[in-house]
Parts: structure tokens; C-alpha cells; sequence
């Protein structure tokens, strides 16, 4: 019996697969998720979330959001997720110093509490794909 893995984001569905394990990037951890898990919903951070499948890994970038385990079945609710064969290495250390410097200047602007953590969850999640990517090359 498989596991049935979906990533969904604001703006599509990013990923439909089945799997024979996943595991989650947590609050608490990370979370191995098999078949015939108990329900459960659970608050995702920025990460990498491993999909196992025939003796073979895949690793998507997430950023934060939840997910909601039901039978057989994963539901990935997510701000952004990517692939990370589809990261471009230059790109997120670019992207990730441009986001450092406008959240340093945020701070010392003393700007608004929710602006300057949605900056900082903007980080964390280029932080994930830097790093997804950097072991997996």
C-alpha cells in the first residue's frame, strides 16, 4: 500500500505522487510518515521534505505552511515549494543575501512586527533550498 503525496501552493498544485515514505519538516522535528499513520495535522517549516519511493529519494524545498495526514493520503499546504533539481545555486545565495540585507534594514527601520516576519520566513525558506541543494548535488 502506498502513500499519496500532495503539495499545493497559493498558486497551484505543485506535486502529485505517490510514495513509500515521507518525511516532514516540523515545529517538532522531523516526522516519518508511513502508510496507515494515524491522523493528524501538523505545522510545517521551511525545509526539505524527503519522498521515498522504490529505494529512491526526491527532496522538495518547502517553505512553511501544514500538512494534514488521512489514511493513505498527504496534504501539503504550502507558501512555495520547488524541486531542488530545479534550484539554481547562484540564484538562492543571491536571492538569500538581497533578503538578509532588506530584513537587517527592516529591523533597524523598527518596521511593522508581521513585515519583518514575513521577511524572515522569506530567508528561512531560501536557507532550506540552499542547503536541500548543497546535499544533493
Amino acid at each position: 500500500m502506498a502513500l499519496t503525496l500532495e503539495i499545493i501552493t497559493p498558486d497551484e498544485k505543485v506535486l502529485t505522487t505517490q510514495a513509500d515514505q515521507v518525511i516532514l519538516p516540523t515545529e517538532n522535528g522531523e516526522a516519518g510518515i508511513l502508510p496507515g499513520h494515524i491522523p493528524m495535522v501538523t505545522k510545517i517549516h521551511a525545509g526539505e521534505l524527503k519522498v521515498t519511493k522504490g529505494g529512491q529519494h526526491e527532496y522538495i524545498a518547502v517553505d512553511h505552511g501544514f500538512a494534514k495526514i488521512l489514511g493513505n493520503t498527504i496534504s501539503v499546504l504550502t507558501e512555495a515549494a520547488i524541486d531542488v533539481k530545479e534550484i539554481d545555486l547562484a540564484e538562492v545565495e543571491a536571492a538569500q543575501a538581497r533578503a538578509e540585507a532588506a530584513l537587517k534594514d527592516a529591523e533597524a527601520k523598527g518596521e511593522d512586527p508581521d513585515k519583518i516576519e514575513e521577511m524572515l520566513s522569506n530567508v528561512q525558506y531560501l536557507i532550506a533550498k540552499k542547503l536541500a541543494k548543497g546535499r544533493r548535488r
